[in-house]
């Protein structure tokens, strides 16, 4: 499972990639990643409290986005 630092850095590093391909926009995969950090880090905030399911999205990108 991932954890929020380490989907950050997923995403950090899609980002990386796609400035060094000269991409003027983020790919799909950076809009992704940025996507489920977002949603994680709302689901773990005090306002929602819903650890199970940013567990589970932290456990889905850690399958699926290497």
């Amino acid at each position: 499972m991932d954890t929020t630092v380490t989907l950050y850095n997923k995403y950090l590093a899609s980002l990386q990639f796609d400035i060094q391909g000269g991409c003027t926009s983020a790919s799909q995969m950076t809009q992704t990643l940025l996507a489920f950090y977002q949603e994680v880090l709302y689901r773990i905030s005090s306002a929602v409290s819903d650890q199970i399911t940013a567990d589970q999205l932290l456990t889905f990108t850690f399958e699926n986005y290497s």
